[in-house]
């Protein structure tokens, strides 16, 4: 046996231990520019709209979902949405604030004479989003339609021919993974029966297809001292060829496959040269998305590398596969999306269904691993209508697009009835994206700059120009003349309201409570600070991304005049007879918000007897009140069962954020109050029950404005409407059948159950189509569409 010398043996052990260190050193610092990259959490924006074309005189309605990406689940903290209408060069036309509460609001735009028959986009997102280079803003393309048009199909024969290796790289001697990509000028892929490899001889070293959605793949061992080139024959007969891609004579190349059940398998290959030079050095395959990371290192032993994971460790959703050298540069990357314990809700409706005179009732059923309440909006169109063709699902747009550089043709269809089939379709288009939208060079310049604050509703900046003495105070009036909030003055002039969620045209009221507790009224200016004014626009490279055919949706000539009714079409009748039923005590204001486990009362004059003051209500119905003698009269309200936790007050769907604003309000301001004593309520702060107060309207409850200064609301949220549907002239007339909309619900809630009740108008149709689409508490998310026959 040779001898070695214990000095040979200890440098060769002080290299090796500081190879082990330099490497541990390397991972510790990937992980920590990676975490201080996604230190800010990133959220991304859906809309649900109720269909993708519109006519002049009916309306865009919308509900939006905000999602935090990190955690997977609703983004609560999100209450600013930015909603705006652009023309077909990105131009902004217009643009409002809408409130989100508990990650989804709802709101939507009139489409009036004004617009112009043509392409349109509708944009939404938070200012929160600008802090980021990725673009996570959600756009969709529209159709608006003012005159009667003709079909002019726009087929130029043009198409884009893409080859892109899988990892991003082709290499000399070793087994490459090849995609291939053929989209047409309107972003439609195109299928190729067979397309030949052939090399520089022109002889065929392999062939290959692509399917419905312009995919496909091949595997070619590619030899530096050669060319190759693709051959297909495009669909007007002529042939196309494009050269592959410059071979690199030394690298790795990276093959995942995916579509085994419980694994995910890892191939890489190299050549002989590249082995002789990274045999000794150390590699990390990362496997990440939104600063979630986990590394595995390795070395190569051989030309050929298989790592196998298994998919209950990966993240569920899309994962981005990094390969790092030993300086932890990366040098390959590839996305996948595991299906596994991806939250994921399913739907059924029950039959049969129950009809009324003139509408038709049926009970969704909602699926959910959680089984948590969940927020859903349904569309409710004719089953041939042709007016939906948007080109993303709540599902797409939160677990797969935000990673990619380009838009996926019909994305939805890979998250509904899932089969292995749309598995190995989903993997092939990942494939050819390439490596993510996520740049490293970003990566590692570490935390991103934050110039846009999170907004959190709008503030109200004032000046108070007459004098307030020093035992005075400036309070600011919430609904009634109990309720105030004592406003701080800087310099004894200038205050500042933040956090309301108020929307234009409300009334904020202003006081001096003098020092006795009398009120006068102050002399002051105001401006509000929500909607930014500044205008922005589409970049041309988002608007080309999204696949949407212009002319596909208008297959005939339309005339729009025997489609909605206009006031010329109107019949004056001669003689109108109205009948009035008598209902007394009826509940009106019950609202989406308010489910079967709620108990309304009605505000009568039996009840005005037996209870004074709406605090002496309140403490009938399942809550105890607790008034502080101290101090100015706190009040604190909870459930007869304490344990069930904190109770929610809503006051006109505004939260009562100190119950104190309660007290000592008379009983007669009231309409109605609605109790949920049990926590069952969808309301993820309210275990211990929500009590919902509508207030009387009318002038002759509004406060003496001789002691108040009124000022209203401006460049705030606006206010979201109820839908209502435009006059058709006939539900059987067939722009009807292709454009029309039978119904639209913005905010439907399922209970604990996972149920809701859907009414629809009964149009005497055939069949129709619901699109429904929903978002847990538990970020749990559907995308479902139902066709009913009433056959």
């Amino acid at each position: 046996m040779k001898f070695i010398h214990p000095r040979i043996l200890l440098i060769l052990f002080f290299l090796v231990s500081f190879s082990g260190f330099t490497q541990d050193t390397n991972k510790k610092q990937l992980l920590e520019d990676y975490n201080k990259y996604f230190e800010h959490f990133r959220e991304s924006v859906h809309l649900h709209l109720n269909k993708t074309t519109f006519f002049v005189g009916e309306e865009i309605w919308w509900t939006a979902y905000a999602y935090n990406k990190k955690s997977s689940n609703p983004s609560f903290r999100t209450t600013n949405l930015y909603c705006g209408l652009y023309d077909n060069k990105g131009k902004q036309i217009k643009k409002e604030l809408f409130l989100m509460d508990k990650g989804v609001g709802h709101g939507s735009f009139v489409v009036d004479s004004t617009f112009t028959t043509g392409t349109y986009y509708i944009k939404a997102g938070t200012s929160w989003m600008k802090n980021f280079e990725e673009d996570d803003y959600f756009v969709q393309k529209v159709i608006i339609i003012n005159n009667p048009v003709s079909s002019e199909l726009n087929d130029k024969g043009s198409f884009d021919f893409q080859i892109l290796p899988e990892g991003g790289h082709l290499i000399d001697e070793a087994d490459n993974m090849v995609g291939v990509r053929l989209i047409d000028e309107n972003g439609k892929g195109i299928q190729i029966i067979k397309g030949e490899v052939l090399n520089s001889e022109n002889r065929v070293v392999n062939s290959f297809f692509t399917n419905q959605y312009g995919v496909g793949k091949f595997k070619l061992r590619v030899q530096s001292d050669d060319t190759y080139r693709l051959k297909i024959n495009s669909k007007d007969g002529k042939v196309e060829e494009k050269s592959l891609p410059p071979i690199k004579p030394k690298g790795i190349a990276m093959a995942i496959n995916n579509i085994i059940d419980d694994k995910l398998v890892v191939s890489l290959n190299t050549n002989l040269e590249t082995l002789k030079d990274i045999s000794r050095d150390i590699f990390h395959l990362a496997i990440h998305r939104d600063g979630l990371m986990t590394l595995n290192s390795f070395n190569f032993d051989s030309i050929s590398k298989t790592i196998k994971i298994e998919k209950r460790k990966l993240l569920p959703g899309t994962n981005i596969i990094t390969l790092f050298n030993k300086e932890l540069e990366p040098i390959s990357e590839r996305l996948i999306f595991n299906y596994y314990k991806t939250n994921l809700a399913t739907a059924s409706i029950d039959k049969p269904f129950k009809k009324r005179k003139d509408s038709i009732s049926m009970k969704i059923n909602v699926f959910s691993k959680n089984n948590t309440p969940m927020a859903l909006s349904v569309s409710t169109l004719p089953a041939t209508s042709i007016t939906n063709n948007s080109n993303t699902s709540i599902v797409s747009d939160f677990l797969l697009q935000p990673y990619l550089k380009s838009v996926v043709e019909n994305p939805a269809r890979y998250f509904t009835e899932i089969t292995r089939a749309k598995e190995y379709e989903l993997d092939l288009i990942l494939l050819t994206q390439g490596w993510s939208r996520y740049s490293w060079d970003k990566v590692f310049q570490g935390i991103p700059k934050i110039e846009y604050p999170f907004e959190f509703g709008i503030k109200a900046i004032g000046q108070v120009n007459s004098k307030i003495k020093k035992e005075e105070s400036l309070v600011l009036l919430q609904n009634n003349i109990n309720s105030m909030l004592f406003l701080e003055l800087k310099d004894s002039i200038n205050f500042t309201a933040t956090d309301l969620m108020l929307k234009n045209g409300d009334t904020m009221r202003f006081s001096v409570k003098k020092k006795r507790g009398g009120l006068r009224k102050p002399d002051l200016d105001i401006d509000f600070v929500g909607l930014n004014p500044t205008k922005d626009s589409i970049t041309l490279v988002k608007r080309n991304s999204l696949s949407f055919d212009f002319n596909s949706s208008i297959k005939d000539k339309v005339n729009q005049n025997i489609f909605l009714v206009r006031p010329k079409d109107l019949i004056i009748l001669d003689e109108v007879v109205l009948t009035e039923e008598k209902i007394e005590n009826k509940l009106t204001r019950k609202s989406p918000l308010i489910d079967s486990s709620f108990r309304g009362v009605k505000i009568d004059e039996k009840e005005l007897r037996r209870s004074p003051l709406l605090t002496d209500l309140i403490a009938r119905n399942g809550f105890r009140v607790i008034v502080n003698p101290r101090g100015r009269g706190q009040v604190f309200i909870t459930n007869m069962r304490p344990i069930l936790g904190p109770v929610r007050i809503y006051e006109n769907d505004i939260p009562v954020l100190d119950p104190t604003q309660l007290l000592n309000i008379p009983l007669n301001q009231i309409d109605e109050v609605y109790f949920e004593t049990d926590g069952m309520a969808a309301d993820i702060n309210a275990s211990g029950g929500v009590i919902r107060i509508y207030r009387k309207e009318g002038p002759s409850l509004r406060l003496s404005s001789s002691r108040f200064a009124e000022k209203l609301v401006e460049n705030s949220f606006t206010k979201s409407k109820e839908f209502y549907r435009p006059k058709y002239i006939s539900s059987k007339n067939q722009n009807f059948i292709d454009y029309g909309v039978v119904h639209w619900e913005p905010q439907l809630s399922t209970n604990k159950k996972g149920e809701a009740i859907l009414t629809i108008p009964d149009d005497k149709l055939p069949a129709f189509k619901l699109f429904i689409e929903g978002m847990g508490e538990d970020g749990s998310l559907l995308s479902h569409i139902h066709e009913i026959s009433l056959n």
